[in-house]
């Protein structure tokens, strides 16, 4: 018998489909990695094994943008329609359900939903959505809040106010993720952090908070915190800025990062955070003075002082160059610090204050410098005392954002490979691709020439969109 004769009998003795004859728990394996609930529905056209095996998938991945094309009318119904019918299983727990339906639907029908998802046992959410009116609140229902398998909720509300209904709080929340929500009742807030006893992650993004006079973020079991509010600087600006105060008092807080639009004042409780991330965009106004600002950047500097990895950006090391001691001595002392990294630009100013911070962190194990698109002034004198203390603050790793061959850079870049006795690694960030395609393999041939300090260094030459 021919061999495609034998393995044709043997497909028939066996049955055409042999990965419908595998077990279900490894069926809902491969179902849990196609990232599409649409696409684990289409699974059910394959055979009558596959029918109705998509409806014992626990993750629900459901997006109204998703495949819709401009051309063509949304259909609300049989989106609506296909919605109830993959929460329709209320035999099977879910472990995650994430939908995105804009401002299609009325409160009532989102609220539905998340009720059938509520009654399924979710443990965690991810809703995007709005009120079809811009002057609706959304205020979330009983089921929700009152959720006792909910461990981690996404909200995503285009600026609406948020409001909560009279209720005892997310008893098993964890992680709450809130973006572009109007949190303007500074009680409201209270009230939502005080319902979450066990929150340990909380994030902040692009929220409106600016018609506060003080922000108070207290929870006493929350490890990491997240305030990014770079998207909306803009509208902010234009608003009356962020807000007057910040108050953090979390004790048991292990990393913070703070971005975008600061406040004024601070008060910080953190003694157990261990990292921190700033990258303040100062308000300027005519009541302001600059050396109110650099008190301010001071002031939130020397409230996460006590951390072991600090990561700063251009901002801050920016107006931190107009010292408010005339010998340019950093007013803090960093007495932990063992990784810092800082985002700057190449001028003189800025890098001093990179000196500065080296020199009040005494116990610092790693240093990273990622430099940024420089300006025609910009330059690298040797003079400089950086080549004093490259050596002994252990420079490791020096990255060249939106690189396109400039002078400026490939000088710095020849400095630091003369004077970091410790540098692992520099990378070149092409943002070109022309450019990259023409000049990147010249410019990797002329750096590898450059004598090194550091026997173990590695160049890299990448393009990044």
């Amino acid at each position: 018998m021919k061999k495609s004769e034998r393995t044709n009998s043997a497909i028939r003795n066996n049955g055409v489909d042999r990965i419908s004859n595998l077990p279900d728990p490894i069926l809902h394996s491969i179902l849990s990695r196609l990232p599409e609930t649409e696409e684990v529905v289409r699974t059910s056209i394959l055979s009558t094994r596959w029918r109705y095996l998509w409806t014992s998938i626990k993750s629900l991945d459901i997006d109204c943008i998703r495949g819709f094309k401009p051309s063509k009318t949304f259909k609300k119904h049989k989106f609506e329609e296909f919605v109830y019918s993959v929460l329709l299983n209320q035999t099977l727990d879910l472990d995650s359900f994430r939908l995105r339906c804009m401002n299609y639907y009325k409160m009532s029908t989102i609220w539905r939903w998340v009720q059938a998802a509520v009654m399924r046992k979710v443990k965690f959410l991810d809703l995007t959505f709005c009120p079809i009116s811009k002057f609706e609140d959304v205020e979330l229902p009983n089921c929700l809040v009152m959720c006792e398998s909910l461990v981690a909720l996404k909200l995503y509300l285009f600026d609406h106010k948020l409001l909560l209904p009279n209720f005892k709080g997310f008893l098993a929340l964890k992680v709450l993720e809130l973006n572009s929500v109007e949190l303007s009742d500074g009680y409201l807030v209270k009230k939502l952090l005080k319902s979450c006893p066990l929150l340990e992650d909380l994030s902040l993004y692009d929220c409106v908070i600016f018609q506060l006079l003080d922000f108070t973020i207290s929870c006493p079991n929350l490890k990491t915190l997240r305030l990014d509010n770079r998207k909306s600087y803009g509208e902010i600006q234009i608003n009356g800025g962020y807000c007057n105060g910040l108050e953090i008092y979390c004790p048991k807080l292990v990393f913070l990062e703070y971005a975008g639009h600061i406040a004024y004042m601070f008060d910080f409780k953190v003694d157990s955070l261990k990292k921190a991330v700033l990258c303040p965009q100062l308000r300027i106004d005519h009541s302001s003075s600059p050396q109110s600002l650099v008190n301010t950047i001071f002031d939130l500097f020397a409230g996460v002082s006590h951390v072991e990895s600090l990561s700063l950006n251009l901002s801050f090391a920016q107006w931190v160059a107009a010292p408010r001691d005339p010998n340019g001595v950093f007013p803090a002392c960093l007495p932990n610090l063992k990784t810092l990294e800082i985002t700057t630009s190449l001028d003189a100013n800025t890098m001093n204050v990179v000196v500065m911070i080296l020199k009040a962190s005494p116990n610092l194990k790693r240093f990273n410098l990622i430099i940024l698109t420089t300006h025609e002034d910009d330059y690298w004198p040797e003079s400089w005392e950086l080549k004093e203390v490259l050596g002994y603050h252990h420079l490791k790793r020096v990255e060249f954002v939106e690189f396109n061959g400039e002078k400026q850079k490939l000088d710095a870049a020849r400095f630091l490979l003369e004077h970091a006795t410790e540098l692992e690694e520099m990378i070149f960030s092409w943002c070109d691709k022309v450019k990259y395609d023409e000049k990147s393999m010249e410019t990797l041939n002329q750096v590898s020439k450059f004598h090194k300090a550091s026997s173990s260094v590695e160049i890299t030459t990448l393009l990044k969109n």
